[in-house]
């Protein structure tokens, strides 16, 4: 059988929410666009470079409007952060902000 995604428990919506078996992703080592277009971020994987790193995202295609996601992070380990429900973006995902990481993957989909 092939693999159909996995149904994950959403505390916020109430119910069992579908995610992709497969999704694609995007690397980022720099500020800059990730997705142009509206879609869902389901995950994201942050390799730090060192403590107190942090990153932040717009829905937009410049970084000039509010930011909407933000993370901040204490150790230089990596984590991967589940969004359950996936967070969406209407415009498309920005990456306003990169601050002591050596990169960021982003696994989305588009809408």
């Amino acid at each position: 059988m092939a693999n159909e995604g996995i149904w994950l428990w959403s505390p916020g919506q109430n119910k069992w929410v579908k995610q992709p078996a497969d999704c694609p992703t995007m690397r980022m080592t720099a500020v800059g666009q990730v997705y142009e277009g509206a879609c869902k971020l389901h995950w994201i994987s942050m390799n730090p470079s060192a403590a107190d790193s942090e990153a932040a995202l717009s829905d937009d295609t410049d970084g000039s409007t509010a930011t909407v996601f933000d993370m901040f992070h204490t150790s230089r380990d990596h984590m991967h952060m589940l969004l359950i429900p996936a967070r969406r973006f209407s415009t498309g995902i920005y990456l306003k902000n990169l601050n002591k990481m050596t990169s960021l993957i982003f696994g989305y989909s588009p809408e």
